[in-house]
């Protein structure tokens, strides 16, 4: 549906997006997840035509909107392009009424009133806001202006949709709510939809599949569980919170590998075509066990029992995030319940448990 091939762009001289490729599929939501200042929002406007590449092509639906073959340059009006777009910054009209705000781009469309009329209804139907026809966007809160924003762009029956970190100006409390009703509303429109946000919860919330985005290119693209539990570079599991540790692998030892990583052997499942390579290891941090024994419950003949030093207590929620360093930094997240009973503190010598089916491997130079 929507193709974007080795884009670039530069301001002034500082590189955003380079040798960018990403495919949307038909009727799929992708997340487009990464820190801000990656580029994604660049990325949407590129698609949409508000900005255009310095090199690249983008197309819809298999037509070229943007780019350049042989001596003819292409770029079709934003108008033209069938998108939808929802921007991070609620841009309603705030002079007009919430019914005018939707019927606006209808309007530019030469539709009969009668016509605008109806489609205005149905979509403040649509997004539960038939009611506040009358209203003005300052009476509205902030997951409301959103509805209104979502429905003004489905006017003019897009194609594509995009949506630019559609929950920033919504209030924290209601955050959640709002992310799955506005699921339900994308999942109704069976439409193309690229979902940008810097959260990761979000995007596993949202997305059919999640493009991780960095330094203006995308390091990977996958199914939740494949992002999560197969980051495949360094720079993913750093930005999922993953443990990312550098190693070299050995050896096999049958079902297993060998790998060391600062003077320290790890088991992982056995990978022969890494055998010999600088590798990267990640581990959830959820899948890390800490004992004050090394005779635990844990071991086995494929458990990593490692011993280090607890270097930092980060009280959440519901658990604790505890950094070990073992030679090398790990960090575990364990139930509230299970650290206060066991009185862990900064400083103490704790084993570090992790099988060797819970480690990913990959080459150093993939990352």
């Amino acid at each position: 549906m929507i193709q974007a091939n080795s884009i670039a762009k530069s301001f002034s001289g500082k590189k955003i997006i380079e040798n960018l490729s990403l495919e949307v599929k038909d009727e799929e939501i992708l997340s487009l997840l990464g820190p801000n200042g990656c580029g994604k929002t660049t990325l949407l406007n590129i698609i949409s035509g508000l900005m255009r590449q310095d090199r690249g092509h983008i197309y819809i639906n298999g037509v070229l909107v943007s780019g350049v073959v042989g001596t003819r340059n292409v770029n079709v009006k934003p108008s033209d392009r069938k998108i939808g777009y929802v921007f991070q910054t609620i841009s309603l009209f705030p002079h007009m009424h919430i019914e005018d705000n939707v019927a606006y781009g209808l309007k530019a469309l030469h539709l009969s009133t009668q016509e605008v009329k109806k489609r205005t209804e149905n979509l403040l139907d649509f997004v539960g806001l038939r009611d506040y026809a009358r209203f003005y966007p300052s009476q509205l809160s902030g997951g409301q202006k959103q509805r209104v924003a979502l429905a003004r762009s489905l006017a003019t029956e897009p194609q594509v949709l995009l949506l630019d970190e559609p929950v920033s100006t919504v209030d924290p409390q209601l955050r959640e709510p709002f992310r799955l009703e506005l699921k339900n509303y994308l999942q109704a429109l069976k439409m193309t939809v690229i979902y940008v946000t810097h959260n990761l919860s979000e995007a596993f919330i949202m997305s059919d599949r999640i493009a991780v985005m960095g330094n203006g290119a995308i390091e990977q693209v996958g199914s939740k569980t494949e992002i999560f539990d197969k980051p495949s570079s360094s720079y993913v599991a750093k930005f999922l919170g993953i443990n990312a540790i550098k190693g070299k692998a050995i050896k096999n030892l049958g079902e297993v590998m060998e790998i060391e990583a600062n003077r320290i052997q790890l088991l992982a499942s056995a990978v022969p075509d890494l055998i010999g390579r600088n590798v990267i290891v990640t581990i959830k941090p959820d899948d890390i066990f800490l004992s004050k024994s090394s005779a635990s419950g844990f071991s086995s003949e494929t458990s990593n029992i490692i011993e280090g030093t607890i270097t930092e207590l980060v009280q959440m929620r519901s658990n604790t995030q505890v950094t070990v360093d073992t030679g090398f930094i790990v960090k575990a997240r364990l139930p509230l319940n299970l650290v206060k009973s066991e009185s862990w503190s900064i400083g103490d010598k704790v084993y570090v448990y992790f099988s060797a089916d819970s480690l990913n491997v990959f080459a150093e130079n993939s990352s």
